[in-house]
């Protein structure tokens, strides 16, 4: 089977070889002049919500591009690997294509996407640093940010009042923690305060690692997990599962998603775009339209950042695009105007990373859902102090790593000098990074 696909991609390079070296249409400052002189037909693959909120903007690019045809193609979950296939190709990719930020940095690696530099440099300041970061690549831009994942905690007010507990006195993720002993004692074991499996601890270690400006890598790519703001957070993830208030159920699981309906689980510390699975889940019973609320992601310590993000995505084009400026009309459309991205977020609550969009009156618009909150708000609130995150190429397999350590670390008694020395160690042999000089291990002299 894998000789056949090797075979298969050798025949598509050779039979379409003169196609991909061609000279595609240049990008150029400016854009275009006149909208109407713009044409072509563009296919852009994406998935699930995601393609859905494209398709809800067509009809309007389609009015401000009359001459250009707009395809979005909802495809499954092996649209990564199929348009990176189709990249090692040289043909076969859409004029534009969906990404998962965190897989944005090996696609950019390959250099078969589109420099974007030209017209999208304006935007730099439009965007969050924290999302920014990840679509550069040696000074150049080959990635637009679309939507992203801002932090919060998301509680069941009922067993908060029930219990007697304050969200609004949760500051610091101890205040967190002493809130979940008192829930966990007061409804007699039956409630904790959390979903938060010793077997897939990477997530919230990756939330509290970007909230106080830790690192897995250093600017120039070299392993840097070994720091003070490391060992800070698996002091927090240790402090969470010693309290005894963590459900051991695995994210998406069955567990995970009854907890939403019953009395077993108190919040859910996730991004902005965890209040649609909620909302999808638990309308269908009566007396839940009011029953939940969101509160600020506690700081690691008093006084810190109240917030992280988790997830997002971006809109690339690829090298081959034989329509780069259709291409391009489409993306600008879609993510750097203030009506594309309000549009697909009242539509799929898909949070616009793009900065001025968080300006419209809608974003201060209470949800009835969350008991006339204006969580929009909450959400938006200090996106811009979110630190970036040093991602590479290998950033999933070296998540991957991590997940794996960190099990083996919830179930033994090592202290956090020796986890984050064997980590390193072990991302060095396995991804074959240097490690940063800023170790702890490096200064120590090891």
């Amino acid at each position: 089977m894998v000789l056949t696909g090797l075979v298969l991609l050798i025949v598509i390079m050779a039979g379409c070889g003169d196609r991909a070296g061609q000279t595609a249409p240049p990008l150029v400052p400016g854009g275009v002049s006149d909208p109407n002189s713009l044409t072509g037909d563009i296919s852009i693959w994406a998935w699930n919500i995601a393609a859905k909120s494209l398709q809800r903007i067509v009809p309007e690019f389609n009015r401000r591009y009359p001459n250009v045809r707009a395809s979005v193609e909802m495809t499954g979950a092996n649209l990564q690997s199929r348009f990176l296939l189709s990249l090692s190709a040289g043909v076969g990719a859409p004029e534009v294509s969906q990404l998962q930020m965190v897989d944005v940095p090996k696609y950019i690696a390959t250099r078969r996407l589109t420099d974007l530099t030209p017209v999208a440099g304006k935007y730099a300041k439009m965007f969050p640093a924290s999302l920014w970061r990840s679509c550069i690549y040696e000074g150049r831009v080959y990635a637009i940010p679309w939507d992203m994942g801002p932090c919060a905690v998301y509680y069941k007010r009922e067993l908060f009042k029930r219990y007697d507990v304050d969200p609004n006195a949760i500051e610091t993720w101890d205040d967190f923690i002493e809130a979940g002993k008192t829930i966990l004692q007061r409804s007699g074991g039956k409630t904790k305060m959390l979903p938060m499996a010793p077997t897939t601890l990477a997530a919230m270690f990756e939330i509290l690692l970007q909230q106080n400006g830790g690192q897995l890598f250093d600017e120039q790519g070299r392993i840097a997990v070994n720091s003070p703001e490391a060992a800070q957070v698996l002091g927090v993830l240790k402090r969470l599962l010693d309290a005894g208030i963590c459900a051991d159920v695995l994210m998406w699981g069955h567990e995970f998603m009854a907890g939403l309906k019953s009395d077993t689980i108190a919040t859910y510390p996730m991004a902005v775009w965890f209040g649609g699975t909620i909302k999808d889940t638990v309308t269908e019973y009566a007396g839940q339209m009011a029953d939940w609320g969101v509160f600020r992601l506690p700081a690691l310590e008093k006084g810190g950042l109240r917030t992280s993000n988790l997830g997002g995505s971006v809109l690339v084009i690829p090298e081959q695009c034989r329509q780069k400026p259709a291409a391009w009309a489409f993306i600008e459309y879609a993510l750097c105007t203030v009506e594309g991205q309000v549009a697909q977020y009242q539509g799929f609550d898909l949070f616009p990373a793009f900065l001025p969009a968080l300006e419209d009156p809608y974003f201060d618009e209470p949800d009835a859902f969350f008991g006339g909150q204006k969580t929009s708000r909450l959400f938006a609130t200090d996106i811009t102090r979110i630190p970036p995150l040093n991602r590479t190429a290998d950033w999933m397999e070296a998540l991957r790593y991590l997940e794996q350590a960190l099990s083996r670390w919830a179930s033994s008694e090592t202290d956090a000098g020796t986890f984050f020395a064997s980590l390193e160690q072990k991302l060095h042999r396995r991804i074959g990074r240097e490690i940063s000089p800023g170790s702890l291990s490096m200064t120590a002299g090891g």
